[in-house]
């Protein structure tokens, strides 16, 4: 790459006719209709007549005429070069040059816009040194110049306009703020995103002291976002890419990438798996944090931030094929709440066992029971796991745990790790058992956690049509067992159906006596998620429903202290424990909207008139949002009836 620092002593040969302002605005004019109609495009002449066309009669059906009122072309057969109106013409591309096996004429395409603050004013008032230095950043990436030139702002910065074949850049430069902004649009399917190092080393020069006395400048601080341009999906995109989209597409782009409100993003790396694709992002959303008080962490003036660095750091995340799956600032509140709900439930959890959870933060989170004797982890994606310990180590982070031998979670004496398929590991040793143990020996759980994909993914729901992996489930569990999983993105009102129907009723098919949803809507995803936990056995609906005072007891009794003396849990709570024992009302009516259940409306007569009926409360009792939100607690030995408004005995 060309080092923009020595511009001025080094500049390229450039043909004059590529500055001619004339050729930059047909090249301008060319390449933006190329962009719009994905085709290559030919200028022909265009004849004064009305009705009259350049073209064989017999091509017409072949050809697409587009007007163009009041843009100017260059006339190519008259040697003058004079200018042509189109003002009473057509203008003319034949859609039959395309080659239907080139991808870029699919009208896709990708724009990156960026800005660069603390750049050295000298190289932004330089046109040579700009010129130099957007030749050198497309050229290497096999770009070749039509036409570029610059033009000065009255002697403060410049304009400059590149034209390339597939791809187009602007950038403006601001010298007395120090500032440059460069926008690039290409029509290649490949994103942006490996350019931002290579614009970083180009553009981003940084202040430099005139005297040796004078303070330091500054560092060059570089802010973009990356956009998908064109009506992608429409043109069929979604087919160059295995799985059916980009990279980056998904919730990396509509969160991550094409959001200016998150600052200083920087890729730390993506990585294509055996079997999925991982970004590891980190970044500063300034609707929550500043970039100013981050700066001001790294400081030791003795401020707030600088003695609390740990509340304004910077967000990592971690996204698999697009989506978002673990944040920074919401991993402990996700993870707290998935994993000790489920714990408090069992009496006494010994051996515990993870679908997934390749962060390392579900297992995190286990280890901190003291009961646990031994946790058994199962992910797929071994790299997965290793690329987590490497990037995300505070996932995995066991060093401040007392009990715990490793600094890392992964390598504690009471921790197995398989890199195996999840599903068929439980099949193979629980589809069918005996009453001690499962095949190969394998002893119960106390508690499963599923930590894996959502029971909406298509990969999962077809596991879940074939009963085998949820009995294998039921029967790897204690007596007392309990089995927990995010499901997903929360019900609403206007959302029509229940997408998890079909896992609720597959756990109530195969045996669990009692099944509730919670939600949490901490967790960094934007909206509130969704978790269903599963009791094997109905008594175990008392630990469910133990009161506040009940719960920070056990929470007392059961979890690790700290070698610092802070709290083992960040968020996870007895006031948090009683949030979850109710479903939201929204999943009380999702579960009576959906279909005509007598028991919806049997139940609030029962509830109007003071009666009870013990066929309707025993209907579809595994899983009844409407009996969890309104009657508490029913003894038929005793014939009472306890509801949230009014007590009957």
């Amino acid at each position: 790459m060309v080092n923009a620092r020595h511009c001025k002593n080094d500049i390229a040969d450039v043909d004059p006719q590529l500055h001619f302002p004339r050729v930059a605005v047909i090249s301008t004019v060319c390449g933006v209709i190329s962009f719009v109609f994905g085709c290559g495009v030919r200028i022909v002449n265009l004849p004064r007549d009305k009705g009259k066309l350049p073209i064989q009669p017999d091509r017409l059906e072949n050809m697409h005429q587009v007007p163009l009122q009041g843009l100017r072309v260059l006339n190519l057969t008259d040697e003058s070069a004079n200018y042509t109106s189109l003002s009473e013409s057509w203008f003319v591309f034949d859609a039959s040059d395309r080659d239907e096996d080139d991808e870029s004429a699919a009208g896709i395409g990708n724009q990156l816009l960026v800005d660069i603050k603390n750049v050295n004013s000298n190289f932004l008032n330089s046109e040579e040194c700009l010129k130099k230095a957007m030749i050198a950043l497309l050229a290497e990436n096999d770009f070749e110049p039509v036409s570029y030139y610059c033009r000065s702002r009255n002697h403060a910065g410049y304009s400059c306009h590149g034209h390339f074949d597939e791809a187009v850049m602007n950038l403006y430069t601001f010298p007395f703020h120090g500032v440059i902004s460069l926008d690039l649009l290409t029509r290649d399917e490949e994103d942006l995103i490996s350019f931002l190092e290579k614009i970083e080393g180009v553009f981003a020069i940084p202040e430099e002291k005139i005297h040796q006395l004078d303070e330091d400048y500054p560092p060059p601080q570089m802010t973009w976002t990356h956009k998908l341009r064109n009506f992608r999906h429409e043109f069929g995109v979604e087919d160059y890419h295995e799985g059916g989209k980009s990279v980056v597409e998904g919730e990396l782009t509509q969160d991550i990438l094409s959001q200016p409100g998150f600052e200083m993003k920087k890729q730390l790396a993506f990585v294509e798996t055996k079997y999925q694709n991982v970004h590891f992002y980190e970044a500063i959303n300034t609707r929550f944090r500043s970039v100013a008080s981050y700066e001001k962490s790294l400081s030791k003036d003795g401020s707030y931030e600088s003695l609390h660095p740990e509340l304004f750091r910077q967000d990592k995340i971690v996204f698999l094929d697009g989506d978002s799956q673990s944040s920074l600032y919401g991993e402990a509140v996700y993870h707290e709440g998935l994993v000790h709900a489920a714990m408090l439930t069992h009496p006494n959890p010994k051996r515990v066992a993870i679908i997934g959870g390749g962060e390392g933060a579900t297992l995190r989170e286990v280890l901190k029971h003291k009961t646990v004797q031994e946790v058994v982890m199962i992910d797929i994606d071994g790299e997965f796991v290793q690329l987590c310990r490497k990037y995300l180590p505070e996932w995995s982070d066991c060093s401040d745990l007392v009990g715990s031998t490793t600094p890392s979670c992964f390598d504690d004496d009471r921790a197995r790790v398989y890199f195996e398929d999840a599903f068929q590991w439980f099949i193979d040793r629980f589809a069918t058992v005996d009453n001690k143990k499962g095949v190969e020996g394998e002893d119960f759980f106390d508690v499963i956690i599923m930590d894996a994909c959502d029971p909406t993914n298509d990969f999962v729901t077809k596991l879940y049509v074939d009963s085998t992996f949820v009995w294998s489930i039921y029967n790897g569990l204690s007596e007392s067992g309990v089995f927990v999983a995010q499901i997903g993105r929360s019900s609403s009102h206007t959302g029509g159906i229940d997408e998890t129907k079909m896992f609720k009723n597959m756990f109530e098919e195969v045996g669990f006596e009692s099944m509730h949803i919670y939600d949490e809507g901490h967790s960094g995803f934007y909206e509130p998620w969704s978790h269903l936990v599963a009791l094997k056995s109905a008594a175990s609906r008392k630990l469910w429903y133990r009161n506040s005072a009940q719960t920070e007891i056990e929470i007392q009794k059961r979890i690790s202290t700290t070698y610092s003396g802070k709290p083992a849990l960040l968020y996870f709570d007895a006031s948090v424990m009683s949030s979850y024992q109710l479903p939201d009302k929204v999943h009380e009516d999702v579960y009576c909207r959906l279909q005509e259940r007598r028991e919806c409306k049997a139940a609030w007569e029962m509830i109007k008139n003071h009666t009870i009926d013990v066929e309707i409360i025993n209907t579809g009792h595994a899983f009844n949002p409407l009996y969890e939100r309104n009657i508490l607690h029913y003894e038929p030995n005793e014939g009472s009836i306890q509801s949230r408004v009014f007590v009957w005995l």
